[in-house]
């Protein structure tokens, strides 16, 4: 069963605010995005608490998400 909220570690670092907002995407099926609010604990840690706000289609999809849509190499133009 497939909950709509979720709690996860989060890696920080010392200068981040005690808490923040974010996001998370999962990267294996079922590709879920989602809205977090992250809590600064000690030692780099922090606890994420969110909820999942939409599925993507595919890993492409989600590649997408994460990173951007790639450039496409066009022969002439990128050398």
């Amino acid at each position: 069963m497939k909950l709509p909220f979720f709690v996860r570690r989060v890696p920080t670092l010392k200068g981040f605010p005690i808490t923040y907002k974010t996001w998370t995407q999962e990267m294996r099926d079922p590709f879920r995005r989602g809205n977090t609010r992250v809590f600064r604990l000690p030692f780099r840690q922090g606890i994420g608490v969110g909820k999942w706000t939409e599925t993507l289609s595919s890993e492409d999809h989600a590649l997408v998400a994460v990173l951007g849509n790639p450039r496409p190499f066009i022969p002439g133009r990128d050398v």
